[in-house]
């Protein structure tokens, strides 16, 4: 299981609340502790769970800073296995994202078979591609040995 790192989690939030500032949005003191509470999880979350997490920060603070976090590349946007959005801590850039069905896992990756589709897809569809998402969902090893060797 992945833990936290307290110095870690601490250089990311002045990371991410500087690159809030630079882009112009207000750093307020719930923006701060929004994202402080974003960092501590090492697993998908979703923004209800931040708002349960935090009751004294209003739900549209939690839900615009949220936005705002993904906007800027500090949080990725990726669907559950069931079909409902959540977010995760991930790096900036171009990433897609293998998610366990099982416990949840996630493990991001930067191969875009999307790029070699899209062209196609936009002359088959006269759509204009703007973007896109990709997620696979499967089990990870954890969960694979234990479904072959189950405890009793």
């Amino acid at each position: 299981m992945k833990t936290v790192d307290p110095a870690a989690t601490e250089v990311a939030a002045a990371s991410a609340i500087a690159t809030m500032s630079e882009h112009g949005y207000r750093t307020t003191e719930p923006r701060r502790q929004v994202v402080a509470a974003v960092l501590l999880h090492t697993k998908p979350f979703t923004a209800e769970q931040i708002v349960a997490e935090l009751p004294a920060i209003g739900r549209s603070t939690v839900y615009r800073t949220l936005e705002i976090l993904a906007s800027l590349g500090q949080l990725g946007r990726l669907l559950r296995p069931s079909g409902n959005p959540a977010y995760i801590v991930t790096l900036p850039g171009h990433r897609h994202h293998l998610v366990c069905s099982s416990c949840g896992e996630v493990v991001s990756f930067t191969a875009c078979p999307v790029e070699r589709l899209a062209p196609e897809l936009a002359r088959d569809t006269h759509f204009v591609i703007q973007g896109h998402h990709l997620e696979v969902f499967g089990l990870c090893p954890g969960c694979r040995s234990e479904q072959i060797n189950p405890s009793n």
